[in-house]
């Protein structure tokens, strides 16, 4: 075999490892989804108890999904196997993971009570990201890198399984059913909104770090393994509040110090 064809399967060979990031990405979106229609017929049977185990199973399959998803773009960048295909099919599967099984999910949970106003909601959810999956391809390269616009489909698809994980029993109560709409439906819009949120493309973990910095991360970290569910609730609705109060931030104390790609748009708009 020549050199040259070598190369050639090896550059194949690179591919795949992205690529079955994003299939273990898919797979786990899929598995929530089961997870939830298995915690519907539980609750048709009346066994509460597995219903909220399947509901637990069912936000942890979206929590590794991410992990997954974080990880395709990142191994892609690092071993220099970006490509086209790659981009398009991460989106396709984000549609599902992220798009089609939270609102699989916070539809069996919650929304079944409101009827077709909730199974409405829903699908506005699944349309949201949707949206926002495709004008991210479309502003891929140029936008500041360190921030999203609009908030990222797989913190929007978090935050619900977050809200989810946390309550825990499937909701009957019509008023707090429509809490979780307004929620939802709050989620749905902040993905396609041109607000800003953090990336974390911008971090710089090559930069040296205090001591300090390591003792707080062992703090989260302990704080995770003790309170998993709460620190996953908290996290989710810090994220999802910190782009609105940043722009707001911006706006009513604008400073010299602020990055112009933050403050310029808020300005404007």
């Amino acid at each position: 075999m020549k050199r040259g064809d070598v190369r050639k399967n090896l550059r194949r060979g690179i591919y795949v490892i992205p690529t079955s990031f994003t299939v273990l990405n898919l797979f786990f979106g899929f598995r929530s989804i089961v997870n939830a229609i298995r915690a519907i017929e539980m609750m048709a049977n009346n066994r509460t108890d597995l219903a909220i185990t399947f509901f637990e199973h069912a936000c942890w399959a979206l929590f590794l999904a991410a992990v997954f998803d974080t990880f395709d773009g990142l191994v892609a960048r690092q071993l220099g196997a970006t490509s086209e295909f790659g981009k398009e099919y991460d989106s396709l599967a984000d549609v599902v993971t992220f798009g089609a099984a939270p609102a699989v999910l916070v539809y069996a949970w919650a929304l079944h009570v409101l009827g077709n106003l909730g199974a409405g909601i829903a699908f506005l959810f699944l349309v949201a990201v949707s949206l926002r999956l495709a004008r991210f391809n479309v502003m891929t390269g140029k936008t500041d890198y360190r921030y999203f616009v609009g908030l990222p489909s797989p913190a929007g698809a978090l935050t619900i399984a977050s809200i989810v994980n946390y309550a825990g029993a499937p909701v009957t109560d019509r008023s707090f059913a429509i809490v979780i709409l307004i929620v939802t439906a709050v989620v749905a819009f902040a993905m396609v909104s041109p607000i800003r949120w953090r990336s974390q493309k911008g971090l710089n973990l090559q930069k040296e770090r205090s001591l300090m910095y390591f003792v707080a991360l062992a703090l989260l970290i302990a704080i995770a393994s003790r309170w998993p569910k709460e620190f996953c609730f908290v996290g989710a609705i810090l994220y999802l509040a910190s782009g609105p109060l940043v722009r707001l931030w911006a706006i009513a104390f604008p400073s010299r110090n602020i990055d112009k790609e933050v403050l310029e748009p808020a300005l404007e708009e």
